[in-house]
């Protein structure tokens, strides 16, 4: 498999002419996911600025804008949940 090309946190514009993307078409977001969609290509969770979503985006229907920002600009690593897992997997918030 080829490298990724794009990285996390990296900003990028859409530009595709797929009809499921024509909603956020030239739009721009950061990069926040990534999985192999197949070869050569990977698929990235793309967070929206102008709407705060993130949206499942093939890597030919993206351009970067040279723009890379901080994990910092988007998670607060100084906020932590605990969580309870039962036998069976669910999960609860902890006290």
């Amino acid at each position: 498999m080829s490298k990724p090309k794009f990285q996390f946190y990296e900003v990028v514009r859409v530009i595709s002419n797929n009809p499921e993307l024509a909603e956020i078409q030239g739009e721009t977001g950061a990069i926040l996911g990534l999985s192999e969609h197949g070869d050569p290509e990977y698929e990235y969770g793309v967070f929206i600025d102008r709407d705060g979503l993130l949206w499942s985006v093939a890597e030919h229907d993206l351009e970067s804008t040279g723009i890379i920002k901080q994990r910092a600009d988007f998670y607060d690593d100084k906020v932590s949940i605990r969580v309870q897992v039962d036998e069976q997997g669910r999960g609860t918030v902890a006290d």
